[in-house]
């Protein structure tokens, strides 16, 4: 998948996705911004120039942005394969699901249900 930025516009950014069009909420961390599209987390640096290239973080259980978890799908002890779903968080007003960026087995849940969590924080560990 190719995703490029074209412009920051008030809290949305618009993306070129695949050749298509596509406008997404972001959080703002200084140079980068950080988003989810379809289930996985990008970032963007925003720096360097103002058509930015996008990278994947394919490897990461964490907040794209600050939300609410709503849902936890997964108990500590169970195995999941790539792609399952771990849990729902609403950000934005808008639910995203983080998914396992591989097999494992879930070795630790980092939340609860209800909880405010921030970018950043590992929300599942896999073994």
């Amino acid at each position: 998948m190719q995703v490029e930025l074209i412009a920051v516009r008030g809290n949305e950014a618009e993306l070129q996705i695949d050749g298509r069009t596509h406008f997404v909420p972001f959080i703002n961390s200084g140079t980068e911004i950080s988003f989810a599209y379809d289930g996985e987390i990008w970032i963007v640096e925003t720096a360097e120039k103002s058509r930015a290239r996008a990278r994947h973080r394919d490897h990461s259980m964490a907040a794209p942005m600050p939300g609410v978890v709503l849902k936890i799908l997964v108990n500590v002890g169970d195995e999941v394969a790539k792609g399952a779903p771990l849990l729902i968080l609403e950000a934005m007003k808008m639910e995203h699901q983080i998914t396992a960026p591989r097999d494992g087995k879930v070795a630790a849940i980092n939340c609860k249900e209800g909880e405010m969590v921030q970018p950043g924080l590992d929300l599942v560990t896999l073994a």
